[in-house]
Formats: C-alpha cells, sequence, structure tokens
C-alpha cells in the first residue's frame, strides 16, 4: 500500500529535476503492510527505522520534523516510490523510541561484579535499565577475537572498545546562562535536572520550545534562547545532528595501542595534538559515524548524570558527584584510565567514579587528563584563529562533527554557550584568581573558550592545581599536552 503525497515538500532545493509529485510514499508498520491504515502522523507512536527508494534513489527521515529529507537521485529516475519503514515505539523501556542501536560489530554486554563483561542480547530485559542507574553497554571486540556465545564471559584480552548509549532526551531549562561577568557563585550542587527520553523533537508551546539551532539545523547556536525560558523542556542539541535516537559514548578516555582503542587500566592517549587524533577518531569507524565528542554531546552525558538516572537519588533528589581520577598528576603523568582515586578498574570502589555509581556509567569524566572537545570558535568574518597546521580539512568537512562558537576575547562572557553543553547554564560564576573561575554547581573550573585559546577542553587533570569535575571546562591551544585527551562518539544510522 502506498499513497502520493502531493503536499510533501521532501526536495527543498536538492533534486532540481524531480518535484513533490514524483515521488509516491508507500510505509510499512513494524515491518507489515495494513492496507487500511493511514500514514502516521507525528506524535501517534511511532518513529522512522529507514527509507528504502528504488532506482538508486536515497532519502533519510527526519523524526523531529516528520517528513522527508537528504533526497539523492543517483540514477536517471523521473519517478520513484520510497517505502517508510515505521517501528512501534517501546513504551515498556520507559526511553520512548531512544532504546539503544547497535552498529556492526557492536554486541550488547553487561558488566557484573569487578568489571567482569557478558555477552547479551538486545532483548534480553536486564541488559539496560535507566530507571535503575543501569545504562546500556556495548564492545566492539579485536580483529582476532573468537565468537562468544550468548551469557559467556568475554576475555577483556579480546575487547578492543567499551561504549555506553545515551537516549535521546529532552531536559527542563533550568537556567538561560547568560553571565558575561562573575558575580559570585549559587550553590547548585544538589540540583536534580529533569529528564524526558523519546525521538519526538519539542516545538514552541505550553511547557516545552524548539532547540535553538543554526541555520543548517545540524548545530546548536550560540548564545541563542528563541523562545525557551526557564522550567521549559528542549530536545537537547546533541541528539539532533545525526537524527539519531541516540548515541555511543566511549566508556574511558581514548587510548592507543597500534591502533585507537577504549579500554580500563591503561595510558590514556594523550600527548597527541587536536589536528593528529581529530582525523583519526573520524576514520576510526566511520560506517558508524565516528568522531571526537563534541561539548554539546558532553553537556548531555553530564545532564543525564546529574539526573535521577544517573548520580541522583529520586527518593531523596540528593546528588553525589563523580569521583576524581587522580592516575594523572604533576607527579605521575601516567594517566591510567578508569580508576577512582588510585584505585584500578575492577578493584573496589571504582564505581564512584562513573556517571551512574555503578559498572554500567562512564568514567574518566573527571580528573585524569583534560579531554578535548570538537568546537570551533568564529569572528565576525565567519574567519577562525584555528590554523591549517593544527587541523586537517576533515575538521570542516562535516558541521556535523562540531560545534560553531561566537567571537570571544576573554574567558569570560560564558552567555555564548549553547543550550545544553554545560557550561553557562550552571552559572553563575566567581573568581578564584586573575583568568581562573568556579561554577555554581561542584565549583568546577569554567574558562570560557576564546579567540587566543580556540579549543575547549573537559573534565579537569587532577593534578593540573583547578577544581576537577564532570562539569569543569577550559580553553586550551590544541597542542599535544601531556594532560589532554581524547573521547569517542559513535552515532550509527537505524
Amino acid at each position: 500500500m502506498y499513497e502520493e503525497k502531493q503536499t510533501f515538500d521532501v526536495l527543498k532545493g536538492t533534486v532540481p529535476d524531480f518535484s513533490t509529485k514524483d515521488i509516491n510514499l508507500a510505509f510499512t508498520i513494524d515491518g507489515k503492510t495494513d492496507t487500511n491504515a493511514k500514514f502516521p502522523n507525528k506524535g501517534e507512536g511511532y518513529v522512522v527505522e529507514k527509507v528504502d527508494c528504488e532506482d538508486n534513489v536515497t532519502a533519510d527521515w527526519n523524526n523531529g520534523s516528520w517528513s522527508l529529507e537528504n533526497v539523492k537521485n543517483n540514477g536517471e529516475a523521473k519517478k520513484v516510490k520510497c517505502t517508510v519503514k515505521f517501528k512501534t515505539i517501546d513504551k515498556t523501556s520507559g526511553l520512548n523510541g531512544a532504546e539503544p542501536v547497535l552498529g556492526d560489530g557492536m554486541i550488547p554486554v553487561i558488566i557484573k561484579e569487578n568489571g567482569k563483561v557478558y555477552k547479551t542480547t538486545e532483548d534480553n530485559k536486564d541488559w539496560y535499565d535507566y530507571e535503575k542507574h543501569i545504562w546500556a553497554n556495548a564492545v566492539i571486540l579485536t580483529e582476532n577475537a573468537p565468537s562468544y556465545e550468548d551469557n559467556a564471559e568475554i576475555s577483556e584480552t579480546d575487547i578492543e572498545s567499551y561504549f555506553v548509549w545515551i537516549p535521546k532526551f529532552s531536559y527542563q531549562l533550568f537556567d538561560i546562562g547568560k553571565y558575561a561577568t562573575a558575580m559570585g557563585v549559587e550553590s547548585k550542587n544538589n540540583m536534580v535536572i529533569n529528564i524526558r527520553f523519546g525521538v519526538i523533537n519539542t516545538e514552541d508551546g505550553e511547557g516545552e520550545c524548539k532547540t535553538p539551532m543554526l541555520d543548517n539545523g545540524v548545530q546548536g547556536a550560540s548564545g541563542e534562547s528563541w523562545h525557551c525560558k526557564v522550567g521549559d523542556y528542549m530536545t537537547h542539541p546533541a541528539f539532533l545532528a545525526f537524527d539519531t535516537p541516540g548515541f555511543w559514548v566511549g566508556k574511558f578516555e581514548t587510548s592507543y595501542n597500534n591502533g585507537i582503542q577504549v579500554k580500563p587500566n591503561v595510558i590514556s592517549w594523550i600527548r597527541t595534538d587536536f589536528g593528529t587524533a581529530y582525523p583519526k577518531l573520524l576514520a576510526y569507524q566511520p560506517d558508524l559515524q565516528s568522531h571526537l565528542v563534541k561539548n554539546t554531546e558532553w553537556g548531555a552525558v553530564a545532564y543525564l548524570t546529574q539526573s535521577i538516572y544517573g548520580r541522583c537519588d529520586k527518593s531523596t533528589n540528593d546528588c553525589e558527584d563523580v569521583s576524581v581520577n587522580s592516575m594523572g598528576t604533576y607527579n605521575n603523568n601516567s594517566y591510567y584510565t578508569g580508576y577512582t582515586g588510585n584505585t584500578a578498574y575492577g578493584g573496589s570502589n571504582e564505581q564512584l567514579a562513573s556517571t551512574t555509581g555503578n559498572y554500567s556509567g562512564i568514567y574518566d569524566m573527571s580528573g585524569g587528563a583534560w579531554e578535548y572537545t570538537a568546537v570551533i570558535i568564529l569572528d565576525g568574518n565567519n574567519k577562525t584563529p584555528i590554523s591549517t597546521s593544527q587541523l586537517t580539512a576533515d575538521y570542516l568537512k562535516n558541521p556535523r562533527y562540531y560545534d560553531i562558537y561566537n567571537y570571544g576575547i576573554d574567558y569570560t562572557h560564558w552567555e555564548r554557550r549553547i543550550l545544553g553543553d554545560a557550561t553557562s547554564e550552571i552559572g553563575p560564576f566567581a573568581s578564584i584568581s586573575g583568568s581562573a573561575f568556579v561554577s555554581s554547581i561542584n565549583n568546577a573550573y569554567a574558562r570560557f573558550i576564546c579567540f587566543s585559546y580556540p579549543y575547549m577542553v573537559r573534565g579537569a587533570e587532577c593534578g593540573d592545581g583547578v577544581p576537577a569535575s564532570l562539569f569543569s571546562f577550559c580553553t586550551a591551544a590544541g597542542n599535544g599536552d601531556y594532560n589532554s585527551s581524547f573521547r569517542i562518539v559513535l552515532a550509527p544510522k537505524v
């Protein structure tokens, strides 16, 4: 069954030789065709898994705008049929369509006592439970690893990389973050950030607002608030660039051993400049849209951690800090991943350095090494101070892979934030010395990106003499410091 959509603006500026009447839309729901069904509307409990078109035509579906996009005529088709494959949103998981998406080569796992890893299946109800602070984990095995049966323990030597799923969510705005100067802190350490999981994007209306985005539709807008105000729910911008129901974050800081890996109890990938690491992360798993974590993506992890699904207790509303990884100081610059204090991953109490307080969470986000995020700052002429010697053309190839910030000449003017990036929203700020500032959440270090230091780093290095925190942020020059590292994100397509 299919029906023609004469009013569907699906080809805007993309395929000049097509018109809207040249595409017939068919659809399936949960793999079945119902000749009595009508084309599903937005908000009726469905998401789109895939769009299949005939005659070498390709197209994507945007669950937010509820329309086709990126329609490309790769052949000579004059009229084409595209089948939109809908899936019923799973209400039982509590994620409302934001369930984990496994890319090729990714294996779902459950991590148990002492960090032991067991293979599981996607339909195992024990794989994850965000209500109980159990986040979904997956691993990529080494090239020569054997096949494992379900429920079997996977040897650590066969694991190349660990990843943790961040489901798509909207959050309730608690501060618009229009801070231009230091004015003293307000205690927000125990503030619980309210989260709603789901794949349908918020729009301007009662109790919610549309996420401020740039014209390209893939980047949050620096300094903008649009109609958003405190108390509104807003779709977090980290989830809009790839139109996926979430993304996978490296469970530990990235390390390097004849290739990229994400593992505990190994030395983090330090002493590497930004321009060298950035293209390597893009090339790590290109089919899974691998990339260096963006500043907004770091913010999404931070906000989920500061919620009842992370380190906040639902019954008491008390929130615990993520403990510091102390294996990386001026006296001990080994920077081992996954540590709590000086305790190795798989020992005792190391779960306290996790974003969940247990083995299912993400590590090294407080302390360890400073971690670069993918950002770019522009002046009034759309020029960046980042030199070509520091970067490759890969950095600017696809705007989905970085955040753009407005010009600033100093470390303050936090109002240039992107809502959701966990910078100015965690103000107001206080000066602790010269160009050093702290925030109102966890007294995190808070020095904003500026033109002379155009890179943003997060998390802090505990031996750097500044407060280490999941919310800490600072500027950097992009060079290969001994105390800076990187973190991978995967965004596999549905």
